[in-house]
């Protein structure tokens, strides 16, 4: 499931960009680029497997291939997220397939700290190149990219475990189904009952595959695909909130103010006056 697509990433192999007070928040989701995710400004949060990952300013957080993750940073001003292909960097290193990169603040091994606050300064210096933009930038922004990657397969990669991956790629296959079902839907009236039947599954046994694998229940997830979207027609619209609301699915409008408030940090009606 992509909410930003990532279709240029496999021609260039690595794809930076950067995110200025723009509320950035993306329900649960997974793609098959490795995905580094530096704070510059306010605090955010990203979780995956089921742990929620508090960042502020100067960290960076590591979210592997096809690693379902969900990313809250409404209070992030400043933040810059780089996307590896897979597939191009196998041009560099044959079995990176054999690898799993991970690394977090809170799960930062002491004799490590050396190397992720070296990272931390290469990834300082991509928000300078981007802002002046000297004669020929890219090739250093990516150049900076490419050694990033090297100490993070020197220094934050574990040998990944074959048992296990066929399971996962099949449940994978199944989730992209239905979250795309959703996308497709989700101004409509999806019950769990209608949902589960359209997938030929029992309602218990789609209500227990979807929580354990996407870390929120069905419910849940279908509300913050609506959010995201009204979320952005608030940002490049002028109708109404509620209407809006009304549009995306939202009927109950009680849920709908406390859900955003959880998710953006204040009323909607706050982010047009911004």
């Amino acid at each position: 499931m992509l909410y930003e697509p990532l279709y240029e990433l496999e021609k260039t192999g690595i794809d930076i960009r950067y995110y200025t007070n723009k509320g950035q928040y993306i329900p649960a989701h997974w793609h098959a680029a490795v995905e580094v995710i530096y704070i510059l400004n306010g605090v955010g949060n990203v979780i995956f497997e089921g742990k929620d990952h508090t960042m502020v300013a100067g960290e960076f957080v590591i979210v592997d291939s096809n690693q379902i993750h969900e990313l809250k940073c409404a209070k992030v001003s400043m933040m810059v997220v780089i996307h590896y292909s897979r597939n191009r960097m196998k041009t560099y290193i044959e079995n990176i397939d054999e690898f799993k990169l991970e690394c977090s603040r809170e799960t930062l091994e002491k004799e490590k700290l050396k190397k992720y606050l070296e990272i931390c300064r290469l990834l300082k210096r991509l928000p300078p190149l981007y802002v002046t933009q000297p004669l020929g930038y890219q090739l250093q922004d990516q150049a900076v990219a490419m050694e990033i990657f090297f100490e993070m397969l020197n220094h934050f990669s574990v040998q990944a475990k074959e048992n296990g991956i066929a399971e996962k790629e099949s449940s994978l296959e199944r989730l992209g189904e239905i979250t795309d079902y959703i996308e497709e839907h989700h101004s409509e009236s999806i019950s769990l009952e209608s949902i589960a039947s359209h997938f030929f599954l029992s309602r218990e046994y789609f209500s227990r595959f979807f929580k354990k694998n996407m870390g929120v229940t069905f419910s849940r997830y279908v509300n913050q695909v609506r959010l995201m979207h009204i979320y952005y027609d608030i940002c490049n619209t002028g109708e109404g909130v509620m209407e809006l609301a009304e549009r995306h699915g939202f009927t109950n409008y009680k849920l709908f103010n406390r859900m955003f408030h959880e998710i953006y940090g204040c009323a909607p009606r706050e982010v047009r006056q911004k």
